[in-house]
């Protein structure tokens, strides 16, 4: 599991910062970058998963940074 720390600072050297935008308005570079550290971290979307890993790399990272625990 990613702390709250790492996930924040995924995000920001992916460039997203709080208030994130909606995966779908991001750009490709930024997408291309989520991917690199999804790819970094050996992240693996859901088997019943309906959408690309970048998509839910993204949403996990977000649901992280968002979250009370440290």
């Amino acid at each position: 599991m990613i702390s709250k720390l790492a996930a924040t600072g995924i995000l920001i050297l992916c460039d997203l910062r709080a208030p994130f935008p909606d995966f779908h308005t991001l750009d490709s570079q930024k997408v291309a970058a989520l991917v690199d550290r999804a790819h970094l971290h050996r992240y693996r979307k859901p088997k019943n998963a309906n959408g690309s890993r970048a998509r839910y790399f993204y949403s996990y990272l977000v649901r992280r940074a968002e979250s009370a625990n440290v």
